[in-house]
């Protein structure tokens, strides 16, 4: 019996090492903090970097762990849980029927950072969007 809990185990964890992130969240985006801080977040299969308008760079690896939708709208996925190697969980959740403007949330809900693909978004502009 435990050999068989090992080997579910591990093939759960293969599977989450080898889903990829999803096509939505991928890419460059121009980010702000709660603080107006921006940045550049750039997203690639498995790589996240944060890179402030200063220049200091921040590179974590990730896993995608999650999908789902909230509200009641009509789509079927609008937000996204990445696990980074350092234990950090982010939740990546595009309110509107708009993949070009989101937020990245921590792991209890608490905004980070906005992100958008044309322009820096501050936290005020971004919630008169939703």
């Amino acid at each position: 019996m435990e050999k068989i809990k090992l080997v579910l185990v591990n093939c759960l964890l293969l599977l989450l090492y080898s889903c990829g992130s999803s096509e939505d969240y991928q890419g460059k985006w121009k980010a702000v903090n709660l603080d107006g801080d921006k940045y550049e977040i750039t997203f690639l299969q498995k790589k996240i970097t944060i890179k402030e308008i200063s220049g200091n760079t921040v590179q974590h690896t990730f896993i995608q762990t999650g999908m789902g939708h909230q509200g009641s709208t009509e789509r079927t996925i609008d937000n996204y849980t990445i696990l980074l190697n350092n234990g950090a969980k982010y939740q990546i959740y595009f309110p509107k029927n708009d993949e070009t403007i989101g937020i990245i949330l921590d792991e209890n809900g608490a905004p980070l950072f906005t992100i958008s693909r044309k322009d820096f978004l501050s936290y005020d502009a971004f919630s008169k969007l939703e």
